[in-house]
């Protein structure tokens, strides 16, 4: 009987692991790491300062949210829908010791209120960012931006593309206000 019930509890969790993620990629990206170079790249792009609040969509296992904090000496709250990812997240700042500085949130992007937002990144689909444009249109402003990796936004030209060479992933940044 014991062995039965730890049975169906892990078939229960490896079936809501494996639900959240399908639930996440399909609302807004399956979990795909971004490069530490990129991650870089991108917060140089917007050019992250002191004290700014970096607010990522999509915070997978939390690598934008320790880089913004550690690197660029930014405060930092993720949004993450995928379970595994957001535990890895959750685990990963708390052994970083950086509980301060970073929030992460096991919650839908589109539902939370990005006005706080001094810079928001996203690594998502393009269905996404066309469902987000309005959003950071209503929600931005006072010259807050956004920064993209991969994909833009449908109608609304970028600031500034980079792309440092051919074979590189585009990064684009909006600034709002």
């Amino acid at each position: 009987m014991g062995a039965d019930l730890l049975f169906y509890g892990i078939v229960i969790v490896v079936i809501l692991v494996f639900a959240t993620a399908a639930i996440a990629g399909v609302k807004a990206a399956p979990y795909v790491p971004t490069f530490q170079r990129d991650v870089r790249r991108m917060l140089r792009v917007a050019e992250v300062k002191p004290g700014e609040l970096v607010v990522d969509l999509g915070a997978g296992d939390g690598r934008f949210l320790i880089t913004a904090v550690r690197e660029f000496g930014a405060r930092a709250v993720g949004y993450e829908l995928s379970l595994l990812p957001y535990l890895v997240a959750k685990l990963r700042v708390r052994l970083a010791g950086l509980g301060r500085q970073i929030q992460i949130f096991y919650r839908d992007f589109y539902q939370v209120d990005l006005s706080p937002a001094d810079v928001v990144t996203c690594f998502l689909t393009p269905r996404a960012m066309t469902k987000l444009e309005p959003k950071f249109t209503a929600e931005l402003n006072s010259g807050r931006r956004v920064v993209s990796y991969a994909f833009k936004l449908p109608t609304i030209e970028p600031l500034s593309v980079d792309k440092p060479h051919p074979r590189a992933t585009p990064i684009f940044l909006y600034r709002f206000g």
